[in-house]
C-alpha cells in the first residue's frame, strides 16, 4: 500500500492525533511529574541545618572563623619565635658572663 499525501498544508500531518495534544498542554510537562531529584531537593532545603550539624559539616561561616584563628595563631607564633631567639640571645650573654666569672676565681 502506498502513503497517502495530504494535500491541504494547513493542516497538521498527524491530523489531531494523541501527541498533537502535548502542545495544548499549560506549564511545562517536568513542573507536573514528580522526580526523585525534586524530592530529595525538598529534602535537603527543609532538614538543611539539622544535616549540616548531624554530620558535622564545615560551612563557610566556620571557614571563615578557622580563617581568623589560623591568622591569630600565625602570629603569635611568630612572637614566641622572636622572644625565643631574644631569650637565646640572654642566655648567651650569661653563659659568657658566668664563664669569665669562673675563670677570675
Amino acid at each position: 500500500m502506498n502513503p497517502v499525501i495530504n494535500q491541504n498544508l494547513n493542516q497538521n500531518p498527524t491530523g489531531g492525533s494523541f501527541w498533537d495534544q502535548f502542545s495544548h498542554i499549560p506549564g511545562t510537562v517536568e513542573s507536573r511529574i514528580p522526580t526523585f531529584d525534586k524530592s530529595l531537593d525538598a529534602y535537603f532545603d527543609r532538614n538543611f541545618s539539622a544535616i549540616i550539624e548531624e554530620w558535622d559539616l564545615v560551612t563557610d561561616s566556620d571557614l571563615h572563623k578557622l580563617e581568623t584563628r589560623l591568622a591569630t595563631v600565625s602570629n603569635e607564633i611568630s612572637g614566641l619565635y622572636a622572644g625565643k631567639m631574644n631569650i637565646e640571645g640572654r642566655a648567651k650573654k650569661l653563659d659568657g658572663m658566668i664563664s669569665s666569672l669562673e675563670k677570675s676565681l
